[in-house]
Formats: C-alpha cells, sequence, structure tokens
C-alpha cells in the first residue's frame, strides 16, 4: 500500500518547507485560519514555478458554509480557470446543497 502525505499550505515559505519534508502533494490555500481560502493567482503561479510535486488549488471564495450562490459559483469557476492557466494539477472543492426541511 502506498501512502501519499498531501500538506495544505497557505504560503510560499511553507511550500519549501512540506517539500523538504517529504509531502507528495499540496493543498495551496490562503488564510488556514479561516479553514482555507482561494489563494490569490500571484500565489498560484509562484508555487507552480517553485513546486517539486502536484500542487492542487482549494476553490473556497470565503469562510463559513459551503453552500453557494450562483453568483459565487461563477467565481469559483473563474478561479478554477486561474488555478488552470497556473498549472495546477487539480483543484479541491466542497460544496453541499441547501437543506430543505
Amino acid at each position: 500500500m502506498t501512502i501519499i502525505v498531501e500538506v495544505c499550505i497557505d504560503s510560499i515559505q511553507s511550500l519549501s518547507i512540506a517539500q523538504q519534508a517529504g509531502a507528495d502533494r499540496i493543498e495551496l490555500c490562503a488564510s488556514l485560519k479561516l479553514g482555507g481560502l482561494t489563494p490569490s493567482k500571484g500565489t498560484l503561479y509562484q508555487a507552480m514555478q517553485q513546486a517539486r510535486v502536484p500542487v492542487y488549488a482549494i476553490i473556497r471564495p470565503r469562510e463559513g458554509d459551503f453552500v453557494y450562490t450562483s453568483d459565487e459559483a461563477e467565481v469559483m469557476l473563474r478561479d478554477i480557470a486561474a488555478a488552470r492557466q497556473a498549472g495546477c494539477q487539480g483543484v479541491v472543492i466542497g460544496a453541499l446543497r441547501q437543506m430543505v426541511p
């Protein structure tokens, strides 16, 4: 059995540390204190220049629940396109439907 170690990071400095420590994959975020938000385009591009392991960008436009409005979904689609343009290997998304009583 192969174990893959994925490390959630929210800075370029953390990318270097995670790679030196042997991370197999990176989940790139902003604001881990808020549960992880979509990283900026600048962070995406800088990380991709320095990454030696696959990088997956979290796509989460705000803190809080995972029920998104249609406007937020449009933002998320644009963020996915930005992650792809930057060269990320994939994205990480959490989304739920509104509960109906």
